[in-house]
This record gives C-alpha cells, sequence and structure tokens, in this order.
C-alpha cells in the first residue's frame, strides 16, 4: 500500500540502558532525552545470544535469528573447522528493499552487517565489507558522488584496536560514524524514503574502553565511551531536524554493555572432561574430539559430527547422547577464577533457535553463569580480533524509541522489544501492513 511517509533508521550499537538513562537525566544527551521522551519507546531485548549480526539481520530480513541464520560474523559450521566469513552471498532471505511489498520504496542503507558484497537494486548502499575494498558502494558511482560532497565513509574493518594508543583509535571510531551518518543525512535529502544507518563507535569503544567507567575516581562523563555516545547523539539530534508532518525516526542497538573480567576458553572444560583432545601444538585434535567451542559471539559448542566435518568422531545416532555428554560437563564446570560454576545453562539450539535454518546454529548454547566470564570463542579468530583485550562486551538488555506522525506511546506489552521487531515496526512507520513474512510485531501506530 504506497503512501508518502518516510523513515529514518539509526542503530546506536552497544548503547546500554544504564548509561542512557543517566546521561539523558544529567542533561548530556540532549537528542537521545528528546526522542525518548517525547516519543513511544522502551526496552529491548536480545534473541539469544546478545551479538551484531542476529540483530542487525533481523532488522534487515524481518526474520528471527534462527530463520535467517546469522549468529555471528563467521559461520557456526564449516567442514574443515575454519568459521567463514559471512556476507550476502550466504544470506538465506531478501532484504527489506528485496521485498515486493517494498518495492516502490528507495531505500539507502549505510554501515550494515550482511550487505557486502552489494546486490543491485534501485537506491543506495554503503555495504559492511569484512575485508578491505574499493568495491563496498552501489551504485558504483556513489563513492564519487559522496566525495565531491566532501562525505568520505569509513568501512569497520579499517578502524580496529590493534594495541596502538587509544586516543588514536578513539578520534578514529567517532569520526567513522561522523562520515557515515553524513552519508546518510545526503541520502536523505536526496530522496531516499527509508534511510538505514549503523553507529559502531559506542561499541567499538565499550569494548576497549569500559574500564575507564568503573574507575571510582573518574567521571564517566569524561571517558572514551561517552564521547562515542555523544558523537551518536549529535547524529540523533541532526535526523531529528530532518523530522516533518510524514517522517519517523526510530532508533535502537541490537545489544547492551557490560564489563568483561575475562575470556574463558570451552574448550580447555570441555577438555577436563574429556570430550576435546589438544595435539602437541595445544590445538585442538579434532581426530580425537567429540565436540568443540563454535565461533566467538555465539557462546556455542559443537558437536564433532560425521558428514559434516572432515574429521567428525559422532555418527548420527550419537548425536544426542554427545549434546546430552557436554551439557552435564559444562553444567559441573568451575569457573577457576571465581570458584562459581562456569556456565548457568545449556540449551539445544532448537529451544535458542527454533525456525527454517536452525541447523545453522551451534548445537549447545551456553549462558554464563556470570556475565563478567564469557566463552572465549573459536580460538583462532578470538586471538585474530584481539579479543582477550577487551574489558567491555555485550548483554541482552538495550531500548528503542521512535518519534514521527503519532508515536507518542507505545503499543501495550510488557515484553521487552526484540530487533526482529523494529522490521515490522519500520512498516508501520510507512503506513503500511506488517507483512505475513515478517516474524516480529509493529511497537508504533502511524
Amino acid at each position: 500500500m504506497p503512501s508518502d511517509r518516510r523513515a529514518i533508521v539509526v542503530v546506536t550499537e552497544g548503547a546500554t540502558p544504564r548509561l542512557l538513562d543517566r546521561w539523558c537525566a544529567e542533561g548530556r544527551l540532549p537528542a537521545f532525552a528528546r526522542l525518548r521522551t517525547l516519543g513511544a519507546g522502551g526496552a529491548l531485548r536480545a534473541d539469544g545470544v546478545p551479538y551484531e549480526p542476529p540483530g542487525l539481520l533481523s532488522l534487515l530480513t524481518g526474520a528471527r535469528p534462527g530463520d535467517h541464520g546469522f549468529h555471528s560474523y563467521w559461520s557456526c559450521h564449516s567442514p574443515d573447522y575454519r568459521p567463514a566469513v559471512l556476507g550476502s552471498r550466504e544470506r538465506r532471505l531478501p532484504l527489506l528493499w528485496q521485498r515486493p511489498e517494498f518495492a516502490d520504496l528507495r531505500f539507502a542503507s549505510v554501515g550494515l552487517f550482511g550487505t557486502h558484497p552489494a546486490e543491485p537494486f534501485d537506491g543506495w548502499l554503503i555495504t559492511y565489507p569484512m575485508r578491505p575494498t574499493l568495491r563496498g558502494c552501489h551504485p558504483r558511482e556513489l563513492q564519487r558522488e559522496l566525495d565531491r560532497e566532501g562525505i568520505r565513509p569509513v568501512h569497520d574493518v579499517s578502524v580496529w584496536w590493534d594495541g596502538g594508543p587509544r586516543a588514536s583509535v578513539l578520534q578514529r571510531l567517532l569520526e567513522a560514524d561522523r562520515r557515515r551518518a553524513a552519508a546518510a543525512e545526503h541520502l536523505h535529502d536526496r530522496g531516499a524514503d527509508v534511510t538505514v544507518v549503523n553507529l559502531t563507535a559506542i561499541d567499538r569503544t565499550s569494548h576497549i574502553f569500559w574500564q575507564e567507567l568503573e574507575r571510582e575516581d573518574a567521571d564517566p562523563s569524561h571517558s572514551a565511551v561517552f564521547d562515542a555516545y555523544k558523537t551518536a547523539d549529535d547524529v540523533l539530534g541532526r535526523m531529528l531536524r530532518r523530522l516533518d508532518g510524514r517522517t519517523t525516526l526510530i532508533a535502537f542497538s541490537e545489544i547492551g554493555f557490560g564489563p568483561v573480567r575475562s575470556y574463558c576458553s570451552i574448550n580447555d572444560a570441555l577438555a577436563s572432561a574429556g570430550l576435546l583432545t589438544h595435539d602437541a601444538d595445544g590445538r585442538v585434535d579434532f581426530g580425537a574430539s567429540r565436540a568443540f567451542e563454535a565461533v566467538q559471539g555465539t557462546h556455542g559448542v559443537n558437536v564433532n559430527l560425521t558428514g559434516r566435518y572432515e574429521r567428525g568422531t559422532v555418527s548420527p545416532d550419537d548425536y544426542e547422547t554427545a549434546r546430552k555428554d557436554v551439557a552435564e560437563a559444562l553444567l559441573g564446570a568451575i569457573n577457576p577464577r571465581t570458584g562459581l560454576p562456569l556456565v548457568r545453562s545449556v540449551s539445544p539450539r532448537e529451544e535458542v533457535y527454533p525456525g527454517s535454518a536452525t541447523e545453522l546454529a551451534p548445537d549447545l548454547v551456553l549462558e554464563p553463569h556470570d556475565w563478567r566470564y564469557l566463552p572465549l570463542g573459536d580460538p583462532s579468530w578470538a586471538h585474530h580480533v584481539h579479543r582477550t583485550w577487551q574489558s567491555g562486551w555485550h548483554r541482552p538488555d538495550s531500548y528503542w524509541a521512535a518519534l514521527g506522525p503519532d508515536t507518542g506511546t507505545a503499543l501495550p506489552g510488557a515484553a521487552p522489544a526484540r530487533p526482529v521487531d523494529m522490521a515490522a515496526t519500520l512498516a508501520a512507520a510507512l503506513g503500511r501492513e506488517v507483512p505475513p513474512w515478517c516474524s516480529g510485531r509493529a511497537l508504533i501506530t502511524c
């Protein structure tokens, strides 16, 4: 049902309610405060494990993680045990702008994972590549157009902390968000009906600088994390000025944040239980292991199943027995750093991620007993991205907010929103029925 409605979606990746509440109350984040006070809004909770790809793909496809199948930046199951980078070629479901229900709208998407390599469509796209590339825009001339306007977007892959001076990486992270926002503003002003932009500096600074928030002698507002929130607030302020009688602004984060004390190797716990064997070089000997830790961000464990893996040791007939053995071993494991249990629960994937793509999830999903002590993940990628250097990591709880025509109050319901609800809410903001393929619920009426 065509309409003249427009929408802007700003993903403030990593924003956590406790910090938003504090800094809004102190008057330090006026745009966030205006959006949350004047518009609809509430709590948002991640589906399953809080990680960026599941939530972002739920926004872009309108599907739950159990249906779209993205649980990390990398595959959960690869025959050679090397998690492969995921992208648009591995995506099972179409993006919103590829659906006939939105075919009459021009979308502009800036910096969202799952869109690279770019697929042609009648709109504008700045992708989220996982490797350096000069082909991260669609149409190809978009990069030259933005350059003429003095806008030079930066991909996240080129702005990651490598152990260098923190002050240097902070400025690069903030500048990357400013440039993405400038591109989104330009495309909205050029006529995009739907503009979606992903700001990542809150997430990145929270990983690297969270320890600054915990110093007893420090003012949290004089921290790198606050600088990232303030940058996002500035972006929201400029977007709010673009609201008119037909435009709605939606902001949310698919994840919150909290402190990390240490990452814990689940492989070590499996080895202690006799379910995993290391070789002479300390690497996993897959030919002698029944289970192993899945890729980072999934909080998962995979059964070394024959037919699925090159060196599988567990037959399909023994799959459930192996999962039971792993669950019992991990529920009895002790965190040597605290003397308390390592995990609170171990759940079959079909309970956490029901859907048509459940087989793409780890076989078992863990919930930490103490969220300050988290699963390390596949050691090859964990070491590659310097995971153990981090002082903060994701939490399940975050926020959503919307302001525009007739969005003064959220629809009733005590349950927190989910990332997939953002796709349905976008449909409502555009004055359309929620499509039947969308698993979420609209949180506003327009």
